[in-house]
């Protein structure tokens, strides 16, 4: 999935995404080990995107944790 598509997610969506991008990798690596999967550059390409949402959930965290300081201040 793309940055773009990624970013445009809201928390709640976003979190769902990345527990499904978690489950299709558990799956995609169980069939790259019993010689079922046909591709195997998926599991790179779930990896990313799993990375890639982490990433913005993370930088969201921060920036409200940044805000509440700044109100408290």
């Amino acid at each position: 999935m793309k940055l773009e598509d990624i970013v445009a997610k809201n928390d709640a969506e976003l979190t769902e995404f990345i527990k499904a991008q978690r489950i299709a990798l558990r799956d995609a690596v169980i069939e790259s080990r019993t010689k079922e999967i046909k591709n195997v550059k998926t599991q790179y390409g779930i990896k990313r995107s799993i990375s890639r949402a982490l990433t913005i959930a993370r930088q969201r965290e921060i920036t409200a944790i940044e805000n509440n300081m700044e109100q408290t201040s």
